[in-house]
């Protein structure tokens, strides 16, 4: 029987950190992959959908242009397959360079093939046993689809197989609200496509703030797209070539038809086919469970990434890659910390947040101030005819501790880090507004917070 110190099953980023961090402390490390490789962050995530969407803005600026004097000409030409293929040649060489990476890596062996415990140190790939002490599961996440009748007899995408069109329908549905509905919505709006987004809470991205849904909801529908929430589909159909989708919104029964209807109704851990239950590793609703060092119910295997449900976004999954990598082998001394964590959402214009959102305050019983500066207010967004968002700050009302932030408007997934520097070093809001360094777009704005919001409560 093969034998390895650390067997990581899962080369994506988590996979991929966690093997390197334990193969610099000396470990010999199995790294199983069942391919393609790359994982979902290089190939069916943040890079192939942000190179659809960089095609998306630049027709929104053109768009604007005359705004500003500029006339490109009365009608934007869209060559869909030449985005496509832009698309494709950079997830292949990003992918080959995460490829040859792993295969440079002197204490690092690649595996190919579908890894199923049998017990709680024996991994079988293929048909090839393999014995180890210490695991670490990242096998990232799938979509999950809701039981709607006839949707599987219709057809439908989903975030990963829509990727792969190579052509664009005249109509699309989209089923779900959260970031990938809007991404994908705002980016098959601006190619021509008529979108229609279908949301069963009351407002998109319904896990942050209301007023961000709000502003957001309005930016989407002034570039075209028909937003409907409060919708709960009944049953679809496929009428020839089109798909027909009967729905209740607001208590009152209604019909949608269109080209393609794309499912963007959240994801969940990838843990199909692992035989958990041989290797005594507990699960819950969206993954694997884990404490804070990343320790599964079997204290010899941990889980990083997607798979544990914690939070899934790309720099969540390197850093508890990192740190479960590191614990394999030294025993658990790093405890993954989660209070300063960015997160975005790629429309245009884009949503940023660090820290705390009002909402999260409110459920979990937290005592905030919460100062708001609007884009329309802002020297530089008006020269700029960047107008539309805002910037809001949370902090501790005794303390003054910047809390959390969210800037929804141009630049907000670069501007936030200047608030996440903040709040790594626990500042104070008027402490932040007064480093000379920062950018000068954010220094006016956390000044005048830190005047407006002195004594208030």
């Amino acid at each position: 029987m093969k034998t390895f110190d650390v067997m990581v099953i899962g080369a994506r980023s988590a996979g991929r950190y966690g093997a390197k961090a334990a193969a610099k402390l000396g470990a010999k490390v199995g790294l199983v992959e069942t391919g393609p490789f790359g994982g979902l962050c290089i190939l069916k995530g943040c890079m192939p959908t942000k190179a659809y969407l960089r095609s998306a803005e630049l027709v929104g600026l053109l768009k604007k242009a005359p705004e500003v004097g500029v006339y490109p000409g009365k009608h934007v030409g869209i060559r869909f397959d030449q985005i496509k293929k832009r698309k494709d040649r950079l997830i292949a060489e990003m992918a080959d360079d995460a490829y040859q990476g792993v295969l440079r890596h002197p204490n690092i062996t690649l595996l190919s093939g579908k890894a199923r415990f049998l017990s709680k140190s024996e991994l079988q790939i293929g048909r090839t046993r393999y014995g180890c002490e210490r695991f670490l599961i990242a096998t990232g996440s799938r979509e999950v689809i809701p039981p709607i009748p006839g949707l599987k007899e219709a057809g439908y995408l989903t975030s990963d197989t829509a990727l792969e069109m190579k052509s664009l329908p005249a109509s699309m549905a989209i089923i779900g609200g959260g970031v990938e509905g809007v991404e994908f919505g705002q980016f098959f709006n601006r190619m021509g496509v008529k979108v229609t987004l279908l949301q069963r809470s009351e407002r998109i991205l319904s896990h942050e703030d209301e007023d961000v849904s709000e502003a957001l909801a309005d930016v989407l529908r002034k570039d075209g797209m028909e937003i409907r929430t409060g919708v709960h589909e009944m049953k679809i159909e496929r009428v020839r070539s089109r798909r027909r989708i009967y729905f209740e919104e607001k208590g009152k029964v209604g019909k949608l038809e269109a080209g393609m209807i794309l499912m963007a109704t959240g994801r969940t851990g990838h843990i199909d086919g692992l035989h958990l239950e041989a290797a005594g590793v507990e699960t819950h609703d969206l993954g694997i469970r884990v404490n804070d060092f990343l320790q599964t119910s079997n204290p010899n295997i941990y889980a990083a990434g997607d798979v544990t449900g914690i939070d899934q976004i790309v720099n969540i999954a390197t850093y508890q890659g990192d740190i479960a990598g590191t614990n394999l082998m030294q025993g658990r001394p790093k405890r993954a910390d989660y209070r300063v964590v960015p997160r975005a959402v790629f429309s245009d214009p884009e949503f940023a947040r660090v820290g705390l959102s009002e909402r999260d305050a409110r459920e979990r019983g937290i005592a905030v101030r919460v100062g708001k500066f609007p884009f329309s207010d802002l020297g530089k967004a008006i020269v700029t005819d960047r107008t539309e968002g805002f910037i809001k700050v949370l902090v501790d009302p005794k303390s003054g501790e910047i809390l959390g932030a969210e800037i929804l408007g141009a630049e907000a997934s670069n501007l936030i880090h200047q608030a996440v520097v903040a709040m790594h070093f626990r500042s104070t809001l008027e402490e932040y507004a007064r480093i000379n360094h920062i950018h000068p777009a954010m220094a006016e704005i956390m000044l005048y917070l830190a005047d407006e919001m002195v004594g208030k409560e």
